[in-house]
């Protein structure tokens, strides 16, 4: 895809450059006639864009300004235009201006840039005459602003009639500080608040090729602005350029119309998708509602089944309890009359009946024991004058 040419609009005529390399730039002064045919010729030459073009103004014929307004400001566009009329130089001549706005705790910061647009206008006619289309008119350091810089703290030297230092955060310029001789790197690092500055060399421009690449971090000198003339501007702000002159952008249009209808489409087909899931979403709530009850009436079913098993394993298991009555009946005719139990416990599990108490007849007891089941003599002591014993009945 074809890059637009950038045309630099300087007091003594116009630079012609390259999108994306700087050495092939070509002067047209002032006075030349047929301004536009030299723009059309260096189009074809360098092979850009035929019927588009960015359009700078050199430093040295804007005012710049910096301010800040308080945190309660009702319009900041009504009281940026009324300090316009107050802080510009340019009497009652018709002022193209442009402002970008950061906003923080401590209010408003606001960037200003105007120009006189008498001289500049002239040239802007004859290039909308001749068929080709302007992205803007904006500060030749919009020139540099671009992916490369776009994520850092950096600074911009150029020389001019001042030379003048800019400050950026990403692509937001904050300050502009004119320098009434050229700065060593240190206090342009003083000024800048950032090692990573760009300096521009129009001598390097015309003797050597830019290379892309930059250099890797720390930096302890200044870098070379051309590198930064290799990519396409970012171009987002201070757009001066009225919207009188601005000819319709018709891909933009395009592609407005294509979103819109694509848009509509979306919006449709996500109705129908709706009304489709809806009338989906009915029928199984209907049919929910027909086989409710009979869900209704399973779930009672296996209610009722439920309850009729524990009642069965109830019974069953109330069948399968030891007879404690019929045991100590056996007990007690089966032991001998001088013996007595203390404590009996059964084990369900070995259906182990464990006897306790005292008797005067160890062997007649244990004789008797083995008519209920095997009885076997477990252990016996001797405390005040009784025998006590502990036996083991194994039931049958």
């Amino acid at each position: 895809m074809k890059e637009p040419l950038e045309i630099v609009i300087h007091k003594n005529g116009l630079a012609l450059c390259h999108p994306t390399d700087c050495t092939a730039t070509e002067f047209v002064a002032r006075d030349e006639k047929g301004v536009a045919l030299r723009i059309v010729d260096f189009i074809s030459r360098v092979n850009a864009h035929p019927a588009h073009l960015h359009l700078f103004v050199s430093e040295d014929l804007l005012f710049f300004k910096s301010f800040d307004l308080p945190p309660d400001t009702m319009d900041v566009e009504e009281a940026v235009g009324y300090q316009l009329e107050m802080v510009t130089p340019f009497a009652d001549e018709a002022t193209w201006h442009s402002f970008a706005v950061q906003k923080d705790d401590a209010g408003y910061h606001v960037t200003l840039y105007a120009a006189q647009s008498g001289y500049i206008d002239a040239y802007i006619q004859e290039i909308l005459e001749a068929g080709i289309q302007l992205s803007g008119l904006y500060p030749e350091s919009q020139r540099y602003v671009n992916k490369l810089n776009r994520k850092s703290n950096w600074g911009l030297i150029l020389p001019g009639r001042y030379i003048k230092a800019f400050i950026f955060a990403g692509p937001i310029m904050v300050d502009r500080q004119y320098c009434s001789s050229e700065p060593s790197f240190g206090e342009a690092v003083e000024v800048c608040k950032s090692e990573t500055i760009f300096k521009l060399d129009p001598a390097k421009i015309e003797s050597q090729p830019v290379v892309e690449a930059l250099p890797p971090k720390p930096y302890f000198d200044y870098l070379d602005a051309c590198t930064l003339l290799t990519q396409r501007p970012h171009l987002k702000t201070y757009n001066m350029l009225p919207a009188s002159y601005q000819r319709p952008d018709y891909l933009k249009i395009m592609i407005g119309v294509l979103l819109v209808v694509n848009v509509l489409t979306f919006l449709l087909w996500g109705g129908v998708k709706l009304y489709t899931l809806k009338k989906y979403n009915t029928r199984v709530n209907r049919q929910i509602e027909e086989i409710m009850p009979l869900v209704t009436e399973m779930k009672n079913l296996r209610q009722q089944e439920e309850d009729s098993l524990k009642a069965i394993a109830q019974i069953e298991g109330i069948g399968k309890n030891f007879d404690l009555i019929q045991f100590l009946q056996q007990l007690t005719t089966a032991m001998p009359a001088d013996s007595y139990v203390d404590q009996l416990r059964l084990d369900e599990q070995t259906n182990v009946v464990s006897i306790q108490g005292y008797t005067d007849e160890v062997s007649a007891l244990t004789t008797k024991l083995q008519e209920i089941g095997a009885a076997q003599l477990k252990s016996t002591s001797r405390r005040q004058n009784k025998t006590y014993f502990n036996v083991e009945v194994s039931l049958p």
